[in-house]
């Protein structure tokens, strides 16, 4: 970058463009760390821990963001420490100031009851403790599969909803209360 800064100052140049060719090489500083591992937590408790072959944070643009391109795994805890749920996917990006992940590419999460979730996107709101997509999802739970466009989740992925589903559910019979019967 330096020869580029220095190509550029020539006798004709001003000192707006010099302060310009700053700016740009400030905001292409990046931070890169490899084999990181990152841990949330709220009022001293483990929430969850996601870690990453490669993180690259881009902290001077206007939305700093935090980049997993080789992909990422995490690990949400409940309150006694012990994991609810585990998720995988093939790309990530951390969106700092709006506290929001985003993951693509071959997204699986399962939870502790062993129910897995795989879609193409999924995006995680810290604020709001939520996981969603409006993409194509496919859940597996014991032996049923469902599929829908759209779904949103609690970030232990313990209670979802499902938009548009389809598939085979099995839905246990229940018994008729003799005291609202019709005749």
């Amino acid at each position: 970058m330096a020869v580029l800064l220095l190509g550029a100052c020539g006798s004709s140049t001003t000192r707006e463009e010099i302060e310009s060719y700053q700016q740009q090489a400030d905001s292409l500083s990046v931070e890169i760390g490899r084999n990181v591992t990152i841990r949330y937590t709220d009022s001293a408790r483990l929430k969850a821990t996601i870690t990453a072959p490669l993180m690259e944070r881009y902290p001077q643009l206007s939305e700093p963001y935090l980049e997993m391109t080789e992909g990422l795994t995490a690990q949400f805890y409940d309150d006694q420490g012990n994991v609810s749920s585990n998720l995988s996917a093939n790309y990530g990006k951390h969106y700092e100031r709006k506290e929001l992940i985003e993951l693509r590419n071959n997204v699986h999460v399962k939870n502790k009851i062993g129910e897995e979730l795989e879609s193409e996107e999924l995006f995680w709101d810290q604020k709001t403790k939520r996981i969603f997509t409006e993409k194509f999802v496919k859940i597996t739970r014991n032996d049923e599969l469902i599929y829908g466009e759209g779904f949103e989740s609690n970030e232990r992925f313990t209670k979802y909803k499902i938009l548009k589903p389809s598939g085979r559910v099995k839905i246990k019979e229940q018994e008729k209360d003799s005291t609202n019967s019709t005749e």
